[in-house]
Protein backbone atom coordinates (compact mmCIF):
# COMPACT_ATOMS: atom_id res chain seq x y z
CA UNK A 1 0.00 0.00 0.00
CA UNK A 2 2.82 2.39 0.92
CA UNK A 3 4.52 1.68 -2.43
CA UNK A 4 1.26 2.37 -4.28
CA UNK A 5 0.84 5.74 -2.55
CA UNK A 6 4.48 6.63 -3.33
CA UNK A 7 4.01 5.74 -7.01
CA UNK A 8 0.87 7.88 -7.26
CA UNK A 9 2.67 10.83 -5.64
CA UNK A 10 5.62 10.55 -8.02
CA UNK A 11 3.28 10.36 -11.00
CA UNK A 12 1.37 13.47 -9.82
CA UNK A 13 4.64 15.37 -9.34
CA UNK A 14 5.81 14.44 -12.86
CA UNK A 15 2.51 15.58 -14.40
CA UNK A 16 2.67 18.82 -12.44
CA UNK A 17 6.22 19.55 -13.59
CA UNK A 18 5.33 18.74 -17.20
CA UNK A 19 2.35 21.15 -17.07
CA UNK A 20 4.44 24.02 -15.68
CA UNK A 21 7.14 23.62 -18.28
CA UNK A 22 4.60 23.55 -21.07
CA UNK A 23 3.10 26.87 -19.95
CA UNK A 24 6.43 28.62 -19.51
CA UNK A 25 7.16 30.91 -22.48
CA UNK A 26 3.84 29.91 -24.04
CA UNK A 27 3.40 33.21 -26.00
CA UNK A 28 0.93 33.45 -28.86
CA UNK A 29 2.31 35.44 -31.78
CA UNK A 30 -0.31 37.19 -33.90
CA UNK A 31 -0.46 35.66 -37.38
CA UNK A 32 1.15 32.34 -36.39
CA UNK A 33 -0.67 29.02 -35.99
CA UNK A 34 1.75 27.69 -33.37
CA UNK A 35 2.58 28.56 -29.81
CA UNK A 36 5.91 26.77 -29.81
CA UNK A 37 8.63 29.39 -29.41
CA UNK A 38 12.41 29.40 -29.35
CA UNK A 39 14.31 30.83 -26.38
CA UNK A 40 14.65 34.61 -26.12
CA UNK A 41 17.20 36.33 -28.37
CA UNK A 42 18.57 39.87 -28.22
CA UNK A 43 19.64 42.08 -31.13
CA UNK A 44 20.98 45.62 -31.28
CA UNK A 45 19.99 47.57 -34.38
CA UNK A 46 21.81 50.10 -36.52
CA UNK A 47 20.00 53.45 -36.50
CA UNK A 48 20.08 56.50 -38.73
CA UNK A 49 19.67 59.78 -36.80
CA UNK A 50 19.67 63.41 -37.89
CA UNK A 51 18.47 66.87 -36.87
CA UNK A 52 15.26 68.21 -38.43
CA UNK A 53 13.00 71.21 -37.84
CA UNK A 54 10.33 70.81 -35.19
CA UNK A 55 6.73 71.23 -36.24
CA UNK A 56 5.02 73.86 -34.13
CA UNK A 57 4.30 72.64 -30.61
CA UNK A 58 1.27 73.63 -28.47
CA UNK A 59 1.60 77.14 -27.08
CA UNK A 60 -1.47 77.57 -24.88
CA UNK A 61 -2.85 75.77 -21.84
CA UNK A 62 0.67 75.33 -20.47
CA UNK A 63 1.36 75.22 -16.74
CA UNK A 64 3.79 78.15 -16.98
CA UNK A 65 5.18 80.54 -19.59
CA UNK A 66 8.72 81.25 -20.77
CA UNK A 67 9.98 84.80 -21.22
CA UNK A 68 13.37 85.83 -22.55
CA UNK A 69 15.96 85.71 -25.32
CA UNK A 70 19.10 83.60 -25.46
CA UNK A 71 22.20 83.33 -27.64
CA UNK A 72 23.29 79.74 -27.02
CA UNK A 73 26.91 79.09 -28.11
CA UNK A 74 25.90 75.68 -29.58
CA UNK A 75 22.43 76.47 -30.94
CA UNK A 76 22.28 80.18 -31.69
CA UNK A 77 19.50 82.70 -31.08
CA UNK A 78 16.00 82.09 -29.75
CA UNK A 79 13.20 84.08 -28.10
CA UNK A 80 10.04 83.43 -26.08
CA UNK A 81 7.16 85.93 -25.84
CA UNK A 82 4.29 85.63 -23.36
CA UNK A 83 0.66 86.65 -23.95
CA UNK A 84 -1.80 86.63 -21.05
CA UNK A 85 -5.47 87.59 -20.64
CA UNK A 86 -6.37 90.07 -17.88
CA UNK A 87 -9.33 89.90 -15.53
CA UNK A 88 -10.99 91.84 -12.73
CA UNK A 89 -10.36 90.51 -9.22
CA UNK A 90 -11.54 93.50 -7.13
CA UNK A 91 -14.41 95.22 -9.02
CA UNK A 92 -15.11 98.88 -8.32
CA UNK A 93 -18.26 100.65 -9.51
CA UNK A 94 -17.15 104.24 -8.98
CA UNK A 95 -13.52 104.11 -10.11
CA UNK A 96 -12.02 107.61 -10.57
CA UNK A 97 -11.13 107.31 -14.26
CA UNK A 98 -10.72 111.02 -14.93
CA UNK A 99 -7.65 111.65 -12.77
CA UNK A 100 -3.94 111.17 -13.38
CA UNK A 101 -2.35 108.00 -11.96
CA UNK A 102 0.60 107.96 -9.62
CA UNK A 103 2.28 104.90 -11.18
CA UNK A 104 1.74 101.30 -12.24
CA UNK A 105 3.69 98.09 -11.57
CA UNK A 106 3.64 94.72 -13.32
CA UNK A 107 4.65 91.66 -11.31
CA UNK A 108 4.96 88.05 -12.54
CA UNK A 109 6.18 85.40 -10.05
CA UNK A 110 8.70 82.74 -11.05
CA UNK A 111 8.16 79.05 -10.34
CA UNK A 112 10.05 77.45 -7.48
CA UNK A 113 12.41 74.95 -9.16
CA UNK A 114 14.16 74.85 -12.55
CA UNK A 115 12.97 78.42 -12.98
CA UNK A 116 15.73 79.69 -15.28
CA UNK A 117 17.67 78.39 -18.26
CA UNK A 118 20.76 80.19 -19.52
CA UNK A 119 22.72 83.02 -17.95
CA UNK A 120 20.57 84.47 -15.17
CA UNK A 121 22.96 87.41 -14.70
CA UNK A 122 22.34 88.72 -18.23
CA UNK A 123 20.65 92.07 -18.79
CA UNK A 124 17.72 91.78 -21.17
CA UNK A 125 15.27 94.21 -22.76
CA UNK A 126 11.53 93.55 -22.75
CA UNK A 127 8.70 95.33 -24.54
CA UNK A 128 5.33 95.30 -22.74
CA UNK A 129 2.26 96.06 -24.84
CA UNK A 130 -1.52 95.83 -24.59
CA UNK A 131 -3.10 93.07 -26.67
CA UNK A 132 -5.33 94.21 -29.53
CA UNK A 133 -7.32 90.96 -29.56
CA UNK A 134 -8.51 88.36 -27.10
CA UNK A 135 -8.20 84.59 -27.01
CA UNK A 136 -10.46 82.34 -29.04
CA UNK A 137 -11.66 79.81 -26.50
CA UNK A 138 -12.25 77.09 -29.12
CA UNK A 139 -8.84 77.38 -30.76
CA UNK A 140 -5.65 75.45 -30.13
CA UNK A 141 -2.73 77.87 -30.32
CA UNK A 142 0.74 76.77 -31.30
CA UNK A 143 4.10 78.31 -30.48
CA UNK A 144 4.18 79.80 -33.97
CA UNK A 145 1.00 81.78 -33.19
CA UNK A 146 0.90 85.23 -31.67
CA UNK A 147 -1.74 87.82 -30.84
CA UNK A 148 -1.97 91.31 -32.31
CA UNK A 149 -0.85 94.12 -29.98
CA UNK A 150 -1.40 97.87 -29.76
CA UNK A 151 1.63 99.92 -30.71
CA UNK A 152 0.45 103.22 -29.22
CA UNK A 153 0.84 102.13 -25.57
CA UNK A 154 3.97 100.34 -24.37
CA UNK A 155 6.70 100.06 -21.76
CA UNK A 156 10.33 99.00 -22.08
CA UNK A 157 12.22 97.19 -19.33
CA UNK A 158 15.98 96.68 -19.19
CA UNK A 159 17.37 94.44 -16.45
CA UNK A 160 17.61 90.90 -15.17
CA UNK A 161 14.72 88.49 -15.59
CA UNK A 162 15.64 86.67 -12.41
CA UNK A 163 14.95 88.97 -9.47
CA UNK A 164 15.49 87.80 -5.90
CA UNK A 165 14.81 89.56 -2.61
CA UNK A 166 12.39 92.09 -4.09
CA UNK A 167 11.52 94.96 -1.74
CA UNK A 168 8.02 95.13 -0.32
CA UNK A 169 5.56 97.22 -2.33
CA UNK A 170 2.52 99.27 -1.40
CA UNK A 171 -0.98 97.88 -1.47
CA UNK A 172 -3.95 99.80 -0.02
CA UNK A 173 -2.11 101.66 2.75
CA UNK A 174 -0.01 98.63 3.65
CA UNK A 175 3.03 96.74 2.41
CA UNK A 176 3.10 93.30 0.81
CA UNK A 177 6.14 91.07 0.32
CA UNK A 178 6.65 89.67 -3.17
CA UNK A 179 8.23 86.29 -4.01
CA UNK A 180 11.04 85.97 -6.56
CA UNK A 181 9.86 87.12 -9.94
CA UNK A 182 9.80 89.91 -12.49
CA UNK A 183 8.84 93.38 -11.22
CA UNK A 184 8.53 96.13 -13.84
CA UNK A 185 7.55 99.76 -13.43
CA UNK A 186 5.28 100.57 -16.36
CA UNK A 187 5.60 103.76 -18.37
CA UNK A 188 3.59 106.89 -17.63
CA UNK A 189 1.53 106.45 -20.79
CA UNK A 190 0.79 102.84 -19.82
CA UNK A 191 -0.36 103.93 -16.35
CA UNK A 192 -2.55 106.65 -17.90
CA UNK A 193 -4.21 104.12 -20.17
CA UNK A 194 -4.95 101.86 -17.20
CA UNK A 195 -6.33 104.79 -15.18
CA UNK A 196 -8.55 106.35 -17.84
CA UNK A 197 -10.50 103.51 -19.41
CA UNK A 198 -14.34 103.69 -19.44
CA UNK A 199 -15.92 102.97 -16.04
CA UNK A 200 -17.23 99.54 -17.12
CA UNK A 201 -13.63 98.34 -17.44
CA UNK A 202 -13.26 98.33 -13.66
CA UNK A 203 -16.50 96.50 -12.91
CA UNK A 204 -16.39 93.17 -14.77
CA UNK A 205 -13.85 91.11 -16.68
CA UNK A 206 -16.04 91.32 -19.78
CA UNK A 207 -16.01 95.10 -19.53
CA UNK A 208 -12.26 95.16 -18.94
CA UNK A 209 -11.44 92.96 -21.93
CA UNK A 210 -13.07 95.40 -24.33
CA UNK A 211 -10.25 97.84 -23.56
CA UNK A 212 -7.58 95.64 -21.97
CA UNK A 213 -7.83 92.10 -23.45
CA UNK A 214 -4.44 91.27 -21.99
CA UNK A 215 -0.78 92.10 -22.29
CA UNK A 216 2.28 90.78 -24.10
CA UNK A 217 5.85 90.62 -22.78
CA UNK A 218 8.26 90.41 -25.70
CA UNK A 219 12.08 90.19 -25.57
CA UNK A 220 13.74 92.78 -27.81
CA UNK A 221 17.37 91.95 -27.07
CA UNK A 222 18.73 91.32 -30.57
CA UNK A 223 22.41 91.91 -29.83
CA UNK A 224 23.19 89.37 -27.13
CA UNK A 225 26.69 87.87 -27.53
CA UNK A 226 27.09 84.05 -27.35
CA UNK A 227 26.59 82.81 -23.80
CA UNK A 228 24.27 85.67 -22.81
CA UNK A 229 20.53 85.68 -22.19
CA UNK A 230 18.18 83.01 -20.95
CA UNK A 231 14.59 82.10 -20.11
CA UNK A 232 12.66 82.61 -16.93
CA UNK A 233 9.72 80.31 -16.12
CA UNK A 234 6.80 82.44 -14.95
CA UNK A 235 3.47 81.63 -13.30
CA UNK A 236 0.54 83.72 -14.55
CA UNK A 237 -2.17 81.49 -13.08
CA UNK A 238 -1.12 81.61 -9.40
CA UNK A 239 -4.05 82.85 -7.27
CA UNK A 240 -2.89 81.85 -3.78
CA UNK A 241 -2.77 85.39 -2.43
CA UNK A 242 -2.58 89.00 -3.58
CA UNK A 243 1.16 89.03 -2.88
CA UNK A 244 1.96 85.77 -4.68
CA UNK A 245 -0.16 86.15 -7.81
CA UNK A 246 0.69 87.76 -11.15
CA UNK A 247 -0.85 91.23 -11.33
CA UNK A 248 -0.77 94.83 -12.44
CA UNK A 249 -1.00 97.34 -9.60
CA UNK A 250 -2.32 100.80 -10.46
CA UNK A 251 -1.60 103.50 -7.85
CA UNK A 252 -3.66 106.70 -7.57
CA UNK A 253 -4.68 109.34 -5.04
CA UNK A 254 -1.44 108.73 -3.08
CA UNK A 255 -2.66 105.69 -1.11
CA UNK A 256 -5.18 103.92 -3.37
CA UNK A 257 -4.47 100.76 -5.38
CA UNK A 258 -6.46 99.00 -8.08
CA UNK A 259 -5.30 95.48 -9.02
CA UNK A 260 -5.75 93.78 -12.39
CA UNK A 261 -5.27 90.00 -12.36
CA UNK A 262 -4.60 87.39 -15.03
CA UNK A 263 -6.84 84.55 -16.19
CA UNK A 264 -6.14 80.80 -16.05
CA UNK A 265 -3.61 78.90 -18.18
CA UNK A 266 -6.07 78.36 -21.05
CA UNK A 267 -5.84 82.11 -21.68
CA UNK A 268 -2.08 82.31 -21.92
CA UNK A 269 0.22 81.73 -24.89
CA UNK A 270 3.92 81.24 -25.53
CA UNK A 271 5.10 82.48 -28.92
CA UNK A 272 8.57 81.27 -29.86
CA UNK A 273 11.21 82.23 -32.40
CA UNK A 274 14.37 80.22 -33.11
CA UNK A 275 17.33 81.31 -35.23
CA UNK A 276 19.55 82.36 -36.68
CA UNK A 277 21.23 79.07 -35.84
CA UNK A 278 24.92 78.34 -35.51
CA UNK A 279 26.73 77.10 -38.63
CA UNK A 280 26.80 73.54 -37.32
CA UNK A 281 23.02 73.32 -36.97
CA UNK A 282 22.50 74.99 -40.36
CA UNK A 283 24.69 72.29 -41.92
CA UNK A 284 22.70 69.60 -40.11
CA UNK A 285 19.33 70.97 -41.28
CA UNK A 286 20.51 71.40 -44.87
CA UNK A 287 22.49 68.17 -45.04
CA UNK A 288 21.50 65.24 -47.26
CA UNK A 289 23.25 62.42 -45.38
CA UNK A 290 21.16 59.66 -43.85
CA UNK A 291 22.74 59.99 -40.45
CA UNK A 292 24.85 62.47 -38.49
CA UNK A 293 27.32 62.12 -35.65
CA UNK A 294 25.26 64.39 -33.40
CA UNK A 295 21.62 65.50 -33.24
CA UNK A 296 20.45 68.82 -31.80
CA UNK A 297 17.17 68.84 -29.84
CA UNK A 298 15.72 72.20 -28.82
CA UNK A 299 12.61 73.51 -27.07
CA UNK A 300 10.48 76.41 -28.37
CA UNK A 301 9.57 74.51 -31.56
CA UNK A 302 13.19 74.61 -32.64
CA UNK A 303 14.77 71.30 -33.69
CA UNK A 304 14.32 67.61 -32.96
CA UNK A 305 16.00 64.27 -33.65
CA UNK A 306 14.57 61.91 -36.28
CA UNK A 307 15.59 58.27 -35.85
CA UNK A 308 15.14 55.68 -38.60
CA UNK A 309 15.36 51.90 -38.10
CA UNK A 310 16.24 50.63 -41.59
CA UNK A 311 16.91 46.96 -40.78
CA UNK A 312 14.05 46.27 -38.40
CA UNK A 313 12.19 44.03 -40.86
CA UNK A 314 15.12 41.60 -40.87
CA UNK A 315 13.58 40.25 -37.67
CA UNK A 316 10.57 38.89 -39.56
CA UNK A 317 12.31 37.54 -42.63
CA UNK A 318 11.04 34.04 -41.73
CA UNK A 319 7.83 35.04 -39.95
CA UNK A 320 6.58 37.28 -37.19
CA UNK A 321 8.22 37.37 -33.77
CA UNK A 322 7.08 38.04 -30.22
CA UNK A 323 8.80 41.09 -28.73
CA UNK A 324 9.63 40.52 -25.09
CA UNK A 325 11.22 43.94 -24.62
CA UNK A 326 12.46 46.78 -26.79
CA UNK A 327 14.35 49.78 -25.46
CA UNK A 328 16.01 52.73 -27.14
CA UNK A 329 18.72 54.70 -25.35
CA UNK A 330 19.91 58.23 -26.18
CA UNK A 331 23.19 59.46 -24.70
CA UNK A 332 24.05 63.13 -24.17
CA UNK A 333 27.14 64.21 -26.07
CA UNK A 334 30.17 64.89 -23.91
CA UNK A 335 30.85 68.47 -22.79
CA UNK A 336 27.60 69.87 -24.21
CA UNK A 337 25.68 70.29 -20.94
CA UNK A 338 26.80 72.97 -18.46
CA UNK A 339 25.35 74.58 -15.31
CA UNK A 340 23.75 77.30 -17.47
CA UNK A 341 22.69 74.94 -20.26
CA UNK A 342 21.79 71.88 -18.23
CA UNK A 343 20.29 68.73 -19.74
CA UNK A 344 16.47 68.63 -19.83
CA UNK A 345 15.04 66.53 -16.98
CA UNK A 346 12.75 64.75 -19.45
CA UNK A 347 12.44 64.09 -23.18
CA UNK A 348 9.52 62.89 -25.31
CA UNK A 349 9.50 60.21 -28.00
CA UNK A 350 6.95 60.26 -30.83
CA UNK A 351 6.49 58.74 -34.26
CA UNK A 352 5.94 60.75 -37.46
CA UNK A 353 2.28 61.24 -38.32
CA UNK A 354 2.89 59.52 -41.67
CA UNK A 355 5.65 58.66 -44.12
CA UNK A 356 5.27 62.16 -45.62
CA UNK A 357 4.86 64.16 -42.39
CA UNK A 358 7.22 64.68 -39.46
CA UNK A 359 4.49 66.03 -37.21
CA UNK A 360 4.59 64.38 -33.77
CA UNK A 361 2.19 61.51 -33.17
CA UNK A 362 1.88 59.31 -30.08
CA UNK A 363 3.53 55.89 -30.16
CA UNK A 364 1.95 52.73 -28.75
CA UNK A 365 3.96 52.88 -25.52
CA UNK A 366 3.29 56.58 -24.88
CA UNK A 367 0.73 56.07 -22.13
CA UNK A 368 2.43 53.22 -20.29
CA UNK A 369 3.94 53.55 -16.83
CA UNK A 370 7.23 52.10 -18.10
CA UNK A 371 7.60 54.48 -21.05
CA UNK A 372 10.55 56.34 -19.49
CA UNK A 373 12.24 59.43 -20.90
CA UNK A 374 13.62 60.76 -17.61
CA UNK A 375 17.26 61.84 -17.44
CA UNK A 376 19.55 59.26 -15.89
CA UNK A 377 21.93 61.64 -14.15
CA UNK A 378 24.50 58.95 -13.42
CA UNK A 379 24.87 57.67 -16.99
CA UNK A 380 23.71 60.88 -18.65
CA UNK A 381 21.22 59.23 -20.96
CA UNK A 382 17.49 58.90 -21.66
CA UNK A 383 15.87 55.46 -22.04
CA UNK A 384 12.45 54.64 -23.51
CA UNK A 385 10.44 51.42 -23.54
CA UNK A 386 9.18 50.95 -27.13
CA UNK A 387 8.06 47.31 -26.90
CA UNK A 388 4.51 47.87 -28.12
CA UNK A 389 5.63 50.21 -30.88
CA UNK A 390 8.15 47.74 -32.32
CA UNK A 391 5.68 44.84 -32.07
CA UNK A 392 3.03 46.90 -33.88
CA UNK A 393 5.42 47.78 -36.72
CA UNK A 394 6.49 44.16 -37.19
CA UNK A 395 2.98 42.68 -36.94
CA UNK A 396 1.59 45.18 -39.45
CA UNK A 397 4.25 44.17 -41.95
CA UNK A 398 4.12 40.41 -41.29
CA UNK A 399 0.34 40.04 -41.18
CA UNK A 400 -1.01 42.86 -43.33
CA UNK A 401 2.00 43.71 -45.51
CA UNK A 402 1.53 47.27 -44.28
CA UNK A 403 4.62 49.40 -43.72
CA UNK A 404 4.37 51.78 -40.77
CA UNK A 405 8.08 51.88 -39.92
CA UNK A 406 8.34 55.66 -40.24
CA UNK A 407 10.93 56.05 -37.50
CA UNK A 408 10.86 57.92 -34.20
CA UNK A 409 11.08 61.58 -33.18
CA UNK A 410 12.96 62.73 -30.06
CA UNK A 411 11.72 66.07 -28.71
CA UNK A 412 11.72 68.31 -25.63
CA UNK A 413 8.31 68.56 -23.91
CA UNK A 414 6.45 71.86 -23.90
CA UNK A 415 5.09 71.15 -20.41
CA UNK A 416 5.85 69.17 -17.25
CA UNK A 417 8.30 70.72 -17.07
CA UNK A 418 8.14 74.03 -18.94
CA UNK A 419 11.73 74.76 -19.92
CA UNK A 420 13.75 76.63 -22.50
CA UNK A 421 16.27 73.81 -22.57
CA UNK A 422 18.19 71.99 -25.28
CA UNK A 423 20.36 68.88 -25.58
CA UNK A 424 22.91 67.41 -27.99
CA UNK A 425 22.58 63.66 -28.61
CA UNK A 426 25.61 61.50 -29.46
CA UNK A 427 24.20 59.34 -32.24
CA UNK A 428 27.19 56.98 -32.14
CA UNK A 429 25.92 55.74 -28.78
CA UNK A 430 22.21 55.56 -29.60
CA UNK A 431 20.99 51.97 -29.35
CA UNK A 432 17.78 50.08 -30.01
CA UNK A 433 17.95 46.81 -28.07
CA UNK A 434 15.26 44.22 -28.86
CA UNK A 435 14.67 40.97 -26.99
CA UNK A 436 12.36 38.62 -28.91
CA UNK A 437 11.27 35.06 -29.52
CA UNK A 438 10.81 33.31 -32.87
CA UNK A 439 8.33 30.48 -33.48
CA UNK A 440 9.83 27.05 -34.12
Amino acid sequence: MRNLILAIALLSLAIGNWSCKKQTGNVIVEGQNTNSLQPFQTDTFTLFSKTIDEDSMPGNNLSYLLIGAMNDPLFGYSKATAFAKTKIIEPLNNFPNTIEPDSALLFIPMVGNNNFYGNRASIQKLLIRINAEGFNGNRVYYQSDQLKTKSNVSSVYAGRLFQEGIDSIGYKKQKIKLPNGLLIKLSKEFAQYLQQMPSTAYQTTEGLNKYLPGISIQPISDDLPPGEGGYGVFDFKNEFSISDRAKILLYYNDTQTFVFGFDDQTKTLNYSQTGPYTEEIIRELNGTTQSSEFSYVQSLSGTKNKVEIPYLYNLIATGNVAINKAEIVFHIADNTATPNYYAPPRLNLFQPLSSSSNRNSLIKDGGSSTFGGLLNEKGYYYKFDVTRQIQSILSSKANLNKEINNGLLLTIPTDVPVSGSRVVIDNKKTRLIVTYTKPN
